[in-house]
C-alpha cells in the first residue's frame, strides 16, 4: 500500500459518519482514559489528555503534537498553553484542515513523525496521543523527537504494544512496531536517548472500558435499527477477540531528553 492510499484510507476510518456519532461529534479518535463516573466517549477522551498532561507539572514553553488528528487533542493542549506556542503535525492534509478549524491559532504542518522538518532543540514538550504505533516505524519517530527536543525536553505518549498484527492488518499497525514484552519497548527509548523513562499500564482504564463502552454503543445502535445483523455481528466478534487479547498493552509514557549528552 502506497503513501496516499494509506492516508486516504486512514481518513475514511477517522471520517466515518459511525465514529463520529460515537465520538459525540467532537473530533476526538482515541479511547480515552475511563474513570468511574466516566459518562461517554468525550469524557474519557478529555480525561485522557488530563491525565498525559499531568506528566508536565510546569506546563510552559513551546508543545508539539505528533500525529494530531482532526485537532481535538491540540484544542485541549490550549487550556494550559498559548496558540502561538502549540504545533500540530499530521500527514493527511484533511485531518490538517480539520484541525486548523477545530484548534484556532496554533500551527499546523503537514508533515510525516519520523522525517521531521524541524531543527534540532526546537521543543520544550511532544506530546503523542495513540498515534506512534502507527508510525514507519515507532523507533524511527522516537530518534526524531529526541532530536527536535530541547535538552531537558519532555516526551509523553498515550501508546499501544501489539505483539502481532493480526487484529488489525499491518496497515494499521506495521509489522516491524510489533514489541514481545514491556522490555523491549523500554529498550526502544534508551536507544533513542530517552532517561527518566516512566511507564503506566492502562489497558483496563483504557483500552478494554472503551471497548466494553462500544459494544454496548453497538449492540443499541443495533437494537434501534441503525446498523444490520451482519454489521453488528461483524464488530461484536472483532470487539470480543481484542478484549480477549493478553497480546495488548495499553501505556502511558513519559520520558526526558538528557539536559546534557552522556
Amino acid at each position: 500500500m502506497d503513501k496516499n492510499e494509506y492516508i486516504n484510507k486512514f481518513d475514511s476510518l477517522i471520517l466515518n459518519p459511525s465514529t463520529r456519532e460515537y465520538y459525540g461529534q467532537s473530533e476526538f479518535f482515541n479511547v480515552g482514559y475511563w474513570r468511574s463516573d466516566t459518562q461517554n466517549q468525550q469524557s474519557a477522551c478529555f480525561n485522557l489528555m488530563e491525565k498525559l498532561l499531568e506528566f508536565i507539572p510546569e506546563k510552559q514553553g513551546t508543545i508539539l503534537d505528533v500525529g494530531c488528528g482532526l485537532g481535538a487533542t491540540t484544542s485541549y493542549l490550549l487550556k494550559y498553553y498559548s496558540p502561538a506556542d502549540v504545533v500540530g503535525i499530521n500527514i493527511s492534509t484533511t485531518q490538517i484542515e480539520r484541525s486548523i478549524v477545530n484548534a484556532p491559532g496554533c500551527n499546523f504542518i503537514c508533515m510525516d513523525a519520523v522525517q521531521m522538518e524541524f531543527e534540532d532543540n526546537f521543543f520544550d514538550n511532544i506530546i503523542c496521543v495513540e498515534a506512534a504505533f502507527y508510525f514507519d516505524t515507532r523507533e524511527k519517530f522516537l530518534k526524531e523527537a529526541t532530536r527536535v527536543l530541547k535538552p531537558g525536553g519532555n516526551l509523553i505518549l498515550a501508546d499501544i504494544i501489539f505483539e502481532t498484527t493480526q487484529y488489525f492488518g499491518d496497515w494499521i499497525v506495521p509489522q516491524n512496531n510489533n514489541v514481545k514484552d514491556i522490555e523491549e519497548y523500554k529498550n526502544l527509548y534508551q536507544q533513542a536517548g530517552f532517561q527518566d523513562i516512566e511507564f503506566v499500564d492502562a489497558t483496563d482504564e483504557c483500552w478494554k472500558t472503551h471497548f466494553r463502552d462500544l459494544k454496548s454503543w453497538i449492540e443499541e445502535e443495533f437494537k434501534t435499527g441503525k446498523i444490520d445483523e451482519q454489521t453488528y455481528n461483524t464488530n461484536v466478534v472483532a470487539i470480543d477477540a481484542l478484549l480477549d487479547s493478553s497480546s495488548i498493552d495499553y501505556l502511558l509514557v513519559s520520558a526526558k531528553k538528557p539536559v546534557k549528552e552522556v
